[in-house]
């Protein structure tokens, strides 16, 4: 449970909408908002919990639990986070373009988002060594790993009546990290004594720790469209995107590339990787090996993403309503996500629902809310990953908690 706690304060400490269905269709008008919106989830298809806790938060992994996360490892294997909180105001006084029904709004937020897409052996190697590897070739080829760290500031403006709404945002990028193994092999002798590498690929660093290295401009939309339902009913469909747009790096980064064959001879693996072995000798191997190293100044995809679903409508008195919906990143690391569940209203004023998600960095995930509404303010707060906190052997832990303040 020390995960949970951890994950908690670490959202309240910032309070990014990324959850599923959180957002609900509601046509109140209002003259002012202030909300917070804030998320923490992290996912892996095949490691489980009990791997990741200790290896986070202290502790020893013995062979039990590392076994049972070997054991659901497949060719391909997905691991990520996806962390942030966004503050915003929206202000439905002041009007924009001389048209009535828009308000403007102002936001201001933190995005972490960053995974790796990987394969058996990989997890292998890291957790177990080469032993079982002998006379046999490791294959780590496919792996993909990126990482962002951006601030941003938002300004936009929204229908009144239904919500929608178009955000224009500058952001900040404060780390990025991107590593792809097109090729990765090493094969190992009977005798232990000789290793072949064989490697294309490349990685991209940064070199300071600079809190401003990149710049970026993106776009939010928040498109909520009526539509007719099952026996004449009303419904909302929304069309969704966060962080779309793209970044530059100004900082120059190092890329190292390689593409080349390498032979150790009398070398067991273990010996390249001592303290005082071939990888950590006090000269440069690079050209050794055959790696390029030069400083780049590049142009990427924000870690935004586009989503089709269908709403809550939070006015509606009927007791139970469906959602469903699909959400798509721009990565390898983050598979197509789908997601469904129902929402049970108690009252005007509470409503809870249960979900099932399949897809993102992990697989089949249960979840659970709930949503409080009053006149002048809201609370909301669950997981997507329900399931997480219970289980060491689950994969992955999710936390959500929303506010909004109306007056």
């Amino acid at each position: 449970m020390r995960i949970v706690a951890v994950l908690f304060f670490g959202l309240l400490s910032f309070g990014a909408s990324a959850q599923m269905y959180m957002d609900q269709s509601d046509t109140t008008s209002f003259g002012s908002e202030v909300g917070v919106k804030s998320l923490g989830d992290y996912g892996a298809s095949a490691v489980q919990n009990g791997v990741t806790n200790k290896m986070f938060l202290g502790g020893f992994i013995d062979s039990t639990l590392k076994n049972n996360s070997l054991s659901r490892h497949s060719a391909v294997n997905r691991i990520g986070i996806n962390s942030g909180g966004e503050v915003y105001y929206r202000n439905s006084n002041k009007k924009l373009f001389k048209k009535k029904n828009w308000g403007y709004e102002i936001s201001a937020g933190v995005n972490y988002f960053g995974g790796a897409l990987y394969g058996r052996d990989a997890f292998d190697l890291l957790f177990f060594g080469n032993q079982s590897y002998i006379g046999d070739t490791m294959f780590l080829s496919g792996m993909d790993a990126n990482f962002t760290a951006m601030q941003k500031v938002g300004f936009g403006f929204y229908d009144i009546k239904s919500k929608s709404s178009v955000r224009f945002n500058v952001y900040n990028i404060s780390s990025r990290i991107d590593a792809d193994f097109r090729d990765f092999e090493i094969l190992q002798s009977a005798d232990g004594q000789e290793l072949t590498l064989m490697m294309d690929g490349d990685v991209t660093v940064g070199q300071s720790a600079s809190f401003n290295q990149g710049v970026g401009f993106g776009i939010d939309f928040d498109f909520r469209i009526p539509i007719s339902w099952v026996k004449g009913d009303n419904a909302y469909l929304q069309f969704k995107s966060q962080n779309l747009g793209f970044a530059y790096m100004y900082e120059a980064q190092k890329k190292y590339s390689f593409d080349t064959t390498i032979v150790f001879d009398g070398f067991r693996f273990e010996q390249l990787l001592a303290d005082n072995g071939y990888f950590n000798d006090s000269i440069s191997i690079l050209d050794t090996l055959g790696i390029r190293s030069q400083d780049v100044n590049s142009v990427f995809l924000l870690p935004g993403f586009i989503q089709v679903s269908k709403m809550v409508d939070n006015q509606s008195e009927k007791q139970l309503q469906s959602f469903f919906g699909l959400r798509v990143y721009p990565t390898l690391i983050f598979s197509p996500l789908g997601f469904a569940g129902a929402d049970y209203r108690f009252n005007e004023h509470i409503h809870a629902g249960a979900s099932v998600t399949f897809g993102g960095f992990s697989g089949l995930r249960f979840g659970a809310y709930g949503q409080f509404n009053w006149d002048k303010f809201g609370l909301g707060i669950g997981s997507d990953n329900f399931s997480g906190f219970m289980r060491s052997g689950g994969n992955g832990t999710s936390m959500y908690v929303n506010a909004v303040c109306r007056f």
